[in-house]
Protein backbone atom coordinates (compact mmCIF):
# COMPACT_ATOMS: atom_id res chain seq x y z
CA UNK A 1 0.00 0.00 0.00
CA UNK A 2 2.86 2.60 0.78
CA UNK A 3 4.77 1.10 -1.94
CA UNK A 4 1.93 2.08 -4.42
CA UNK A 5 1.28 5.77 -3.03
CA UNK A 6 5.19 6.39 -3.08
CA UNK A 7 5.26 5.27 -6.87
CA UNK A 8 2.47 7.62 -7.85
CA UNK A 9 3.80 10.44 -5.87
CA UNK A 10 7.08 9.41 -7.45
CA UNK A 11 5.69 9.86 -11.50
CA UNK A 12 3.32 12.86 -10.43
CA UNK A 13 7.10 14.41 -9.48
CA UNK A 14 8.38 13.28 -12.89
CA UNK A 15 5.22 14.74 -14.93
CA UNK A 16 5.64 18.04 -13.01
CA UNK A 17 9.30 18.28 -13.80
CA UNK A 18 8.54 17.54 -17.26
CA UNK A 19 5.88 20.47 -17.72
CA UNK A 20 8.51 22.74 -16.35
CA UNK A 21 10.79 21.73 -18.65
CA UNK A 22 8.23 22.31 -21.64
CA UNK A 23 7.19 25.72 -20.48
CA UNK A 24 11.26 26.43 -19.46
CA UNK A 25 12.04 25.75 -23.83
CA UNK A 26 9.20 27.90 -25.45
CA UNK A 27 10.33 30.56 -22.19
CA UNK A 28 14.08 29.96 -24.09
CA UNK A 29 12.65 30.43 -27.68
CA UNK A 30 11.02 33.68 -27.16
CA UNK A 31 13.81 35.25 -25.13
CA UNK A 32 16.35 34.01 -27.78
CA UNK A 33 13.88 35.38 -30.76
CA UNK A 34 13.38 38.32 -28.61
CA UNK A 35 17.48 39.20 -28.21
CA UNK A 36 18.15 37.90 -31.98
CA UNK A 37 15.24 40.86 -33.21
CA UNK A 38 15.68 42.69 -30.33
CA UNK A 39 16.78 45.99 -32.82
CA UNK A 40 13.88 45.09 -35.37
CA UNK A 41 11.62 45.28 -32.48
CA UNK A 42 12.60 48.53 -31.31
CA UNK A 43 12.53 49.92 -34.54
CA UNK A 44 9.22 48.69 -35.11
CA UNK A 45 8.07 50.29 -32.20
CA UNK A 46 9.87 53.49 -32.99
CA UNK A 47 8.14 53.67 -36.46
CA UNK A 48 4.75 53.08 -34.76
CA UNK A 49 5.35 55.94 -31.90
CA UNK A 50 7.24 58.65 -34.36
CA UNK A 51 3.57 57.95 -36.83
CA UNK A 52 1.52 58.17 -33.99
CA UNK A 53 3.34 61.92 -33.07
CA UNK A 54 3.18 63.05 -36.33
CA UNK A 55 -0.19 62.04 -38.14
CA UNK A 56 -1.80 65.50 -37.31
CA UNK A 57 1.29 66.89 -39.08
CA UNK A 58 1.56 65.06 -42.15
CA UNK A 59 -2.55 64.73 -42.89
CA UNK A 60 -2.99 68.41 -42.69
CA UNK A 61 0.31 69.35 -45.04
CA UNK A 62 -0.83 66.83 -47.88
CA UNK A 63 -4.00 68.16 -47.86
CA UNK A 64 -2.91 71.58 -48.07
CA UNK A 65 -0.83 70.36 -51.14
CA UNK A 66 -3.81 68.90 -52.90
CA UNK A 67 -5.37 72.87 -52.09
CA UNK A 68 -2.64 74.67 -53.85
CA UNK A 69 -2.21 71.86 -56.71
CA UNK A 70 -5.48 73.18 -57.47
CA UNK A 71 -5.09 76.89 -56.55
CA UNK A 72 -6.79 77.92 -60.05
CA UNK A 73 -10.25 75.97 -58.83
CA UNK A 74 -10.32 76.51 -54.80
CA UNK A 75 -13.51 75.12 -54.78
CA UNK A 76 -12.30 71.97 -55.83
CA UNK A 77 -9.50 72.02 -53.65
CA UNK A 78 -11.26 73.20 -50.53
CA UNK A 79 -13.03 70.17 -51.58
CA UNK A 80 -9.93 67.47 -51.56
CA UNK A 81 -8.69 69.34 -47.96
CA UNK A 82 -11.69 68.98 -46.08
CA UNK A 83 -12.47 65.31 -47.70
CA UNK A 84 -9.06 63.88 -47.31
CA UNK A 85 -7.88 65.23 -43.92
CA UNK A 86 -9.48 63.24 -41.63
CA UNK A 87 -8.92 59.76 -43.47
CA UNK A 88 -5.44 60.78 -43.91
CA UNK A 89 -4.66 61.28 -40.47
CA UNK A 90 -6.32 57.49 -40.00
CA UNK A 91 -4.09 56.32 -42.72
CA UNK A 92 -0.99 56.86 -40.93
CA UNK A 93 -1.76 55.94 -37.48
CA UNK A 94 -2.53 52.53 -39.52
CA UNK A 95 0.58 52.73 -42.03
CA UNK A 96 2.61 53.19 -38.74
CA UNK A 97 1.44 49.73 -37.34
CA UNK A 98 1.75 47.94 -40.60
CA UNK A 99 5.47 49.58 -41.18
CA UNK A 100 6.30 48.66 -37.57
CA UNK A 101 4.89 45.27 -37.63
CA UNK A 102 6.45 44.34 -40.85
CA UNK A 103 9.83 46.03 -39.56
CA UNK A 104 9.44 43.60 -36.25
CA UNK A 105 10.10 40.48 -38.93
CA UNK A 106 6.83 38.27 -38.07
CA UNK A 107 6.06 35.20 -39.96
CA UNK A 108 5.37 34.76 -43.50
CA UNK A 109 1.91 33.59 -42.53
CA UNK A 110 1.20 36.63 -40.42
CA UNK A 111 2.50 38.97 -43.01
CA UNK A 112 0.25 38.08 -45.79
CA UNK A 113 -2.97 38.53 -43.06
CA UNK A 114 -1.16 41.95 -42.59
CA UNK A 115 -1.21 42.75 -46.00
CA UNK A 116 -5.09 42.21 -46.32
CA UNK A 117 -5.96 43.74 -43.20
CA UNK A 118 -3.75 46.55 -44.53
CA UNK A 119 -5.54 46.48 -48.38
CA UNK A 120 -9.46 46.52 -47.10
CA UNK A 121 -8.48 49.35 -44.37
CA UNK A 122 -7.28 51.66 -47.62
CA UNK A 123 -10.42 50.63 -49.48
CA UNK A 124 -12.20 51.92 -46.36
CA UNK A 125 -10.53 54.96 -46.13
CA UNK A 126 -10.58 55.55 -49.72
CA UNK A 127 -14.63 55.16 -49.53
CA UNK A 128 -14.19 57.42 -46.91
CA UNK A 129 -12.67 60.24 -48.90
CA UNK A 130 -14.80 59.99 -51.88
CA UNK A 131 -17.91 60.19 -49.43
CA UNK A 132 -16.39 63.21 -48.07
CA UNK A 133 -15.87 64.72 -51.30
CA UNK A 134 -19.48 64.13 -52.90
CA UNK A 135 -21.35 67.29 -51.52
CA UNK A 136 -18.47 69.63 -53.02
CA UNK A 137 -18.54 67.46 -56.38
CA UNK A 138 -22.40 67.92 -56.61
CA UNK A 139 -22.69 71.60 -55.63
CA UNK A 140 -19.68 72.20 -58.84
CA UNK A 141 -22.20 70.03 -61.02
CA UNK A 142 -25.39 72.40 -59.77
CA UNK A 143 -24.31 76.21 -60.31
CA UNK A 144 -25.59 78.08 -57.12
CA UNK A 145 -27.32 80.49 -58.43
CA UNK A 146 -27.93 83.78 -55.54
CA UNK A 147 -31.68 83.59 -56.40
CA UNK A 148 -32.30 79.54 -55.62
CA UNK A 149 -29.77 79.18 -53.00
CA UNK A 150 -31.78 76.85 -50.51
CA UNK A 151 -33.65 74.72 -53.49
CA UNK A 152 -29.94 73.88 -54.87
CA UNK A 153 -28.63 72.75 -51.12
CA UNK A 154 -31.63 70.73 -50.72
CA UNK A 155 -30.54 68.79 -54.40
CA UNK A 156 -26.34 69.01 -53.15
CA UNK A 157 -28.09 67.12 -50.24
CA UNK A 158 -30.32 64.70 -51.92
CA UNK A 159 -27.89 63.46 -54.65
CA UNK A 160 -24.91 63.69 -52.55
CA UNK A 161 -26.35 60.70 -50.36
CA UNK A 162 -27.25 58.82 -53.25
CA UNK A 163 -23.40 59.41 -54.13
CA UNK A 164 -22.44 58.01 -50.70
CA UNK A 165 -24.58 55.17 -50.81
CA UNK A 166 -23.37 53.78 -54.30
CA UNK A 167 -19.70 54.34 -52.76
CA UNK A 168 -20.40 52.03 -49.74
CA UNK A 169 -21.99 49.72 -51.61
CA UNK A 170 -18.93 49.49 -53.93
CA UNK A 171 -16.27 49.29 -51.68
CA UNK A 172 -18.39 46.61 -49.91
CA UNK A 173 -17.96 44.26 -52.67
CA UNK A 174 -14.42 44.96 -53.39
CA UNK A 175 -13.83 44.29 -49.85
CA UNK A 176 -15.68 41.09 -50.14
CA UNK A 177 -13.74 40.32 -53.36
CA UNK A 178 -10.50 41.20 -51.17
CA UNK A 179 -11.43 38.68 -48.63
CA UNK A 180 -11.37 35.86 -51.38
CA UNK A 181 -15.08 35.43 -51.54
CA UNK A 182 -16.94 35.03 -55.66
CA UNK A 183 -18.79 38.35 -56.33
CA UNK A 184 -20.59 36.52 -59.26
CA UNK A 185 -21.43 33.32 -57.04
CA UNK A 186 -22.24 35.62 -54.14
CA UNK A 187 -24.55 37.55 -55.83
CA UNK A 188 -26.09 34.69 -57.66
CA UNK A 189 -26.86 32.87 -54.39
CA UNK A 190 -28.51 35.93 -53.13
CA UNK A 191 -30.49 36.52 -56.07
CA UNK A 192 -33.32 35.01 -54.56
CA UNK A 193 -33.17 36.78 -51.15
CA UNK A 194 -32.54 40.02 -53.39
CA UNK A 195 -36.03 39.72 -54.90
CA UNK A 196 -37.46 39.18 -51.53
CA UNK A 197 -35.99 42.06 -50.56
CA UNK A 198 -36.87 44.17 -53.43
CA UNK A 199 -40.29 43.32 -52.85
CA UNK A 200 -40.35 44.37 -49.38
CA UNK A 201 -38.66 47.47 -50.05
CA UNK A 202 -40.93 48.79 -52.95
CA UNK A 203 -42.33 51.37 -50.70
CA UNK A 204 -38.78 52.81 -50.30
CA UNK A 205 -37.92 52.74 -53.76
CA UNK A 206 -40.99 54.57 -54.58
CA UNK A 207 -40.06 57.37 -52.08
CA UNK A 208 -36.57 57.04 -53.15
CA UNK A 209 -37.47 57.86 -57.08
CA UNK A 210 -40.46 60.35 -56.10
CA UNK A 211 -38.04 62.58 -54.05
CA UNK A 212 -35.43 62.61 -56.28
CA UNK A 213 -38.35 63.80 -59.11
CA UNK A 214 -39.19 66.54 -56.43
CA UNK A 215 -35.69 67.58 -56.44
CA UNK A 216 -34.95 67.39 -60.58
CA UNK A 217 -38.56 68.66 -61.24
CA UNK A 218 -38.33 71.60 -57.98
CA UNK A 219 -42.73 71.67 -57.66
CA UNK A 220 -41.11 73.26 -54.88
CA UNK A 221 -38.04 73.85 -52.55
CA UNK A 222 -37.60 74.19 -48.67
CA UNK A 223 -39.51 77.66 -46.91
CA UNK A 224 -42.15 77.19 -49.83
CA UNK A 225 -45.92 77.07 -48.61
CA UNK A 226 -47.77 74.59 -50.31
CA UNK A 227 -51.13 73.61 -50.56
CA UNK A 228 -52.62 69.87 -51.34
CA UNK A 229 -55.52 67.74 -50.68
CA UNK A 230 -53.77 66.07 -47.64
CA UNK A 231 -51.80 68.84 -46.29
CA UNK A 232 -51.27 72.71 -46.17
CA UNK A 233 -48.13 74.46 -44.76
CA UNK A 234 -44.74 75.42 -44.65
CA UNK A 235 -41.49 72.76 -46.59
CA UNK A 236 -38.74 72.56 -43.58
CA UNK A 237 -37.20 69.84 -45.23
CA UNK A 238 -36.50 67.43 -48.34
CA UNK A 239 -35.03 63.95 -47.36
CA UNK A 240 -34.38 61.04 -49.64
CA UNK A 241 -37.92 59.27 -48.18
CA UNK A 242 -40.13 61.64 -47.27
CA UNK A 243 -40.82 65.51 -47.04
CA UNK A 244 -41.23 67.63 -44.16
CA UNK A 245 -43.94 70.37 -43.60
CA UNK A 246 -45.03 72.86 -40.91
CA UNK A 247 -48.63 73.78 -40.72
CA UNK A 248 -50.15 76.77 -39.74
CA UNK A 249 -51.16 74.99 -36.18
CA UNK A 250 -47.39 74.50 -36.10
CA UNK A 251 -47.36 70.62 -36.30
CA UNK A 252 -44.83 68.54 -38.45
CA UNK A 253 -46.32 66.33 -40.66
CA UNK A 254 -43.82 64.35 -42.22
CA UNK A 255 -45.43 63.15 -45.79
CA UNK A 256 -43.73 60.46 -48.05
CA UNK A 257 -42.54 61.24 -51.28
CA UNK A 258 -44.43 58.90 -53.44
CA UNK A 259 -47.92 60.00 -51.64
CA UNK A 260 -46.80 63.83 -52.31
CA UNK A 261 -45.73 63.50 -55.84
CA UNK A 262 -48.83 62.02 -57.14
CA UNK A 263 -51.16 64.81 -55.65
CA UNK A 264 -52.02 68.33 -57.16
CA UNK A 265 -49.33 70.52 -55.51
CA UNK A 266 -50.24 74.47 -54.95
CA UNK A 267 -47.42 76.39 -54.65
CA UNK A 268 -48.40 79.44 -53.15
CA UNK A 269 -45.08 80.85 -52.59
CA UNK A 270 -44.59 81.28 -56.19
CA UNK A 271 -47.52 83.70 -57.05
CA UNK A 272 -46.70 86.91 -57.95
CA UNK A 273 -49.28 88.07 -55.54
CA UNK A 274 -52.75 86.68 -53.92
CA UNK A 275 -55.53 86.21 -56.37
CA UNK A 276 -58.71 86.26 -54.93
CA UNK A 277 -62.30 84.82 -56.52
CA UNK A 278 -65.07 85.46 -53.79
CA UNK A 279 -68.91 86.00 -53.96
CA UNK A 280 -71.78 87.91 -52.23
CA UNK A 281 -74.65 87.52 -52.10
CA UNK A 282 -77.67 90.48 -51.22
CA UNK A 283 -81.28 89.42 -50.39
CA UNK A 284 -83.91 89.77 -53.18
CA UNK A 285 -85.36 92.79 -51.50
CA UNK A 286 -82.60 94.93 -52.60
CA UNK A 287 -84.04 97.06 -55.65
CA UNK A 288 -81.80 97.79 -58.73
CA UNK A 289 -80.53 100.79 -57.96
CA UNK A 290 -79.28 99.64 -54.44
CA UNK A 291 -77.37 96.56 -56.11
CA UNK A 292 -75.97 98.91 -58.98
CA UNK A 293 -74.54 101.39 -56.07
CA UNK A 294 -73.18 98.37 -54.01
CA UNK A 295 -71.05 97.15 -57.39
CA UNK A 296 -69.77 101.00 -57.68
CA UNK A 297 -68.55 101.32 -54.55
CA UNK A 298 -66.82 98.13 -53.75
CA UNK A 299 -65.52 98.89 -57.12
CA UNK A 300 -64.23 102.09 -56.67
CA UNK A 301 -62.79 100.87 -52.58
CA UNK A 302 -60.96 98.26 -54.45
CA UNK A 303 -59.67 100.99 -56.56
CA UNK A 304 -58.50 103.18 -53.75
CA UNK A 305 -57.06 100.67 -51.82
CA UNK A 306 -53.60 100.43 -52.15
CA UNK A 307 -53.07 96.80 -51.13
CA UNK A 308 -55.00 95.76 -54.10
CA UNK A 309 -53.51 95.73 -57.91
CA UNK A 310 -55.25 97.95 -60.00
CA UNK A 311 -53.93 95.66 -62.99
CA UNK A 312 -57.29 93.42 -62.60
CA UNK A 313 -60.22 94.43 -60.77
CA UNK A 314 -63.64 92.99 -61.37
CA UNK A 315 -67.04 93.50 -59.74
CA UNK A 316 -70.34 92.07 -61.31
CA UNK A 317 -73.68 91.52 -60.82
CA UNK A 318 -72.77 87.76 -61.72
CA UNK A 319 -76.58 86.20 -60.98
CA UNK A 320 -79.47 84.64 -59.21
CA UNK A 321 -78.85 82.04 -56.33
CA UNK A 322 -81.82 80.14 -54.34
CA UNK A 323 -81.82 82.94 -52.00
CA UNK A 324 -79.63 85.88 -53.19
CA UNK A 325 -78.62 88.21 -55.81
CA UNK A 326 -75.29 87.39 -56.51
CA UNK A 327 -71.83 89.95 -56.79
CA UNK A 328 -68.75 88.68 -57.90
CA UNK A 329 -66.07 90.15 -56.37
CA UNK A 330 -62.01 89.41 -58.22
CA UNK A 331 -59.16 91.28 -57.25
CA UNK A 332 -55.06 90.47 -56.54
CA UNK A 333 -53.38 91.85 -53.81
CA UNK A 334 -49.75 93.14 -53.65
CA UNK A 335 -48.54 90.68 -51.26
CA UNK A 336 -47.95 86.61 -51.44
CA UNK A 337 -47.61 86.03 -47.86
CA UNK A 338 -50.27 84.18 -45.79
CA UNK A 339 -50.35 86.50 -42.84
CA UNK A 340 -50.53 89.91 -44.31
CA UNK A 341 -52.85 88.97 -46.90
CA UNK A 342 -55.52 87.58 -44.49
CA UNK A 343 -55.21 91.36 -42.42
CA UNK A 344 -55.91 92.88 -46.18
CA UNK A 345 -58.29 90.59 -46.93
CA UNK A 346 -60.02 91.13 -43.38
CA UNK A 347 -59.78 95.03 -43.86
CA UNK A 348 -61.49 94.57 -47.27
CA UNK A 349 -64.05 92.63 -46.19
CA UNK A 350 -64.98 95.16 -43.50
CA UNK A 351 -65.22 97.67 -46.24
CA UNK A 352 -67.51 95.58 -47.92
CA UNK A 353 -69.72 94.80 -45.26
CA UNK A 354 -69.84 98.58 -44.71
CA UNK A 355 -70.96 99.33 -48.19
CA UNK A 356 -73.70 97.00 -48.28
CA UNK A 357 -74.80 98.53 -44.99
CA UNK A 358 -74.83 102.27 -46.25
CA UNK A 359 -76.78 101.46 -49.29
CA UNK A 360 -79.54 100.20 -47.50
CA UNK A 361 -78.82 96.05 -48.51
CA UNK A 362 -78.91 93.30 -46.75
CA UNK A 363 -76.70 90.28 -46.71
CA UNK A 364 -79.20 87.01 -48.06
CA UNK A 365 -78.62 83.98 -46.18
CA UNK A 366 -80.33 80.33 -46.91
CA UNK A 367 -83.79 80.95 -46.32
CA UNK A 368 -87.24 78.94 -48.31
CA UNK A 369 -90.65 81.41 -48.37
CA UNK A 370 -93.72 79.34 -48.19
CA UNK A 371 -96.90 80.58 -49.62
CA UNK A 372 -100.01 79.47 -48.45
CA UNK A 373 -103.49 79.93 -49.85
CA UNK A 374 -107.25 78.25 -49.23
CA UNK A 375 -109.10 77.37 -52.21
CA UNK A 376 -113.12 78.18 -52.75
CA UNK A 377 -115.46 75.71 -52.01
Amino acid sequence: MNETVANDAIETVEENVTFIGEIQKIWGIIVDAFTNNLFEIVLGVLVIVLFLLFRKWLSKNISNIFAKVFKKNPVVGAGIRTSVQDPLKTFFFIFGFYVGFLIMGPPDSVVVGINRIFRICNIVLIAWSLANFTPFLTSMVIKMEETNKRANAVAIKFIANLLKILIIALSVVVIISELGYNITGLITGLGLGGLTFSLAAQSTASNLFAGFSIVSDKPFDVGDYIITPSVEGTVEDITMRSTRIRTIAGTMIVMPNSKLIDEAITNASRMNSRYIDMTIGLTYDTDSAKLRNCIEDIKEMLNAHPEVLDDRIVVVFSGFSDSSQDIRIIYSMNTKALDPSLRIREDINFKIKEIVEKNGASFAFPSVTVYTGSEEA
